[in-house]
């Protein structure tokens, strides 16, 4: 007879599908333009640097909005993944009514930043409900697979109707996935809005308004009951120990330090010196310049100028290389614990940058079609080590900060990344693109694997700052 399941792992599940239900459908019609955008773009007049310049507003939308998200959910005590979604509809709609390769600018915008919005508030939430969870490493990489199936088996489809049919008819597909996703995103907003509400501290709020905030032990743990919230967030409030009448905090895993009542400004520059961090940020930096500088573009550019091949087999190959990486994430948790956060991380761009330079040594269909499936293999083990590496390296209590800072500056991967392929592309060749993103990943590596704390215990967090 099986176990029957925790009360927190229950929870977890729910939320996680609370959560995926929606950005599984925003990562799926985000995927189903891989290979269509750049081509529809190129076939509308656009140059191979202003076709990179299209892809990068994306990222530069997702830089705006990162800490002003994470600053408003934290003040607010919401999320606002449904208003993301919106934003990527109103994109998708866009491209459906788009008649020249200026206004896929504006388009592309609105749908990094309804990207942003809904990956920082995710993360933010995901972060502070499992940071504590001992079986983390597992939960983060069932996410990670679902989402990357989601964006990986897209490609194909979205390259097949655009094939058979038309660019126009793919980018109707997308309007009418995000207009599901919509709706389901305001229907989940009640229950992610009280999960969000229930992961808060009494500490979190600057030191301010503390026994204020400890009244949540008496006033919301009905509210939140009713909200969606089950026995682990009311086994949570019990955990804070909560004394309204005193005023303190007893028996809270919480450490009060210091610089707890410090001011928000404060809080980011101190994060900004925080080695370990920043390092991390500086690797995913370059994992998003490598996958949005090389799938978005030159995988699709290179496939079909160089490669001869049409936007259905491209598809298909970007398809089946997700595939293997969404395998290879299955096991990313069983990776993790046996080689630890850090070297796993170190690994998965091993295998990135093998990838890479494969296609570079040899120049070839088979080595262009080996290099996409490395790209996407070392992103499976990738993804939930670095947010583990996250919660290790970060005081839990400046999540929310420490959140808003690593989405945007690895996003400016998403701004870089195509700007500068495009560019050496254009103005060089193709290989010599594929060298600067190849440099990018060893120099990160590099740079990680000799300076970056290795934290030993991935289920406890520890202190960094």
């Amino acid at each position: 007879m099986e176990p029957k399941p925790s009360p927190a792992s229950a929870s977890t599940k729910r939320l996680l599908i609370a959560i995926l239900s929606t950005i599984a459908l925003a990562d799926f019609g985000l995927g189903l333009n891989t290979v269509v955008l750049p081509l529809y773009a190129k076939s509308l007049g656009a140059s191979i640097i202003t076709i990179g310049l299209i892809i990068a507003s994306f990222g530069l939308a997702r830089i705006f909005v990162n800490i002003p998200i994470s600053i408003i959910s934290k003040k607010l005590n919401a999320q606002y993944i449904h208003i993301g979604i919106l934003s990527i509809f109103l994109g998708a709609v866009g491209y459906l009514l788009s008649t020249s390769y200026y206004q896929l600018f504006l388009f592309r915008f609105l749908e990094g930043f309804g990207s942003g919005i809904i990956n920082t508030s995710s993360m933010i939430i995901l972060t502070k409900r499992l940071y504590k969870e001992e079986k983390r490493a597992k939960v983060l990489s069932r996410y990670m697979i679902a989402r990357r199936l989601s964006m990986g088996s897209a490609p194909f489809l979205g390259a097949v109707v655009a094939y058979e049919f038309s660019d126009k008819a793919a980018f109707l597909l997308y309007a009418l996935i995000m207009a599901a996703g919509v709706i389901i995103a305001f229907y989940n907003k009640k229950f992610l809005n009280g999960i969000n509400n229930i992961n808060k501290t009494p500490l979190e709020d600057n030191g301010e308004n503390v026994k204020e905030n400890i009244k949540i032990k008496t006033d919301k743990e009905d509210n939140a009951l009713n909200s969606g919230i089950d026995e682990y967030g009311k086994d949570y409030i019990k955990t804070a120990g909560a004394d309204k009448n005193a005023g303190k905090v007893k028996n809270a895993n919480i450490n009060y330090d210091k610089n707890s009542g410090m001011n928000t400004r404060k809080k980011y520059f101190l994060l900004l010196y925080n080695f370990n961090f920043i390092a991390l940020c500086f690797l995913t930096f370059t994992f998003f310049f490598s996958r949005i500088g090389s799938r978005r573009e030159l995988v699709p550019l290179v496939g079909y100028s160089i490669m001869g091949l049409n936007k259905a087999d491209i598809g298909l190959l970007v398809s089946i290389s997700a595939v293997i990486g969404v395998v290879l994430t299955y096991y990313s948790d069983r990776v993790i614990n046996v080689m630890g956060v850090k070297k796993s991380i170190i690994t998965s761009f091993i295998i990135t940058a093998v990838g890479v330079l494969s296609f570079i040594i040899f120049k070839n269909l088979i080595s262009f079609g080996l290099s996409i499936i490395l790209l996407s293999a070392g992103g499976g083990f990738s993804g939930p080590a670095r947010n583990l590496y996250l919660m290790d390296s970060v005081d839990k209590n400046r999540y929310d900060e420490a959140i808003g800072i690593y989405r945007t500056l690895s996003d400016f991967g998403f701004v870089l990344g195509p700007v500068a392929v495009g560019a050496v592309f254009d103005y060089f060749n193709y290989i010599n693109a594929y060298s600067l993103v190849a440099f990018a990943l060893i120099f990160a590596t590099v740079l990680f694997g000799f300076f970056a704390k290795s934290y030993k215990n991935t289920n406890t967090p520890v202190v960094a700052d």
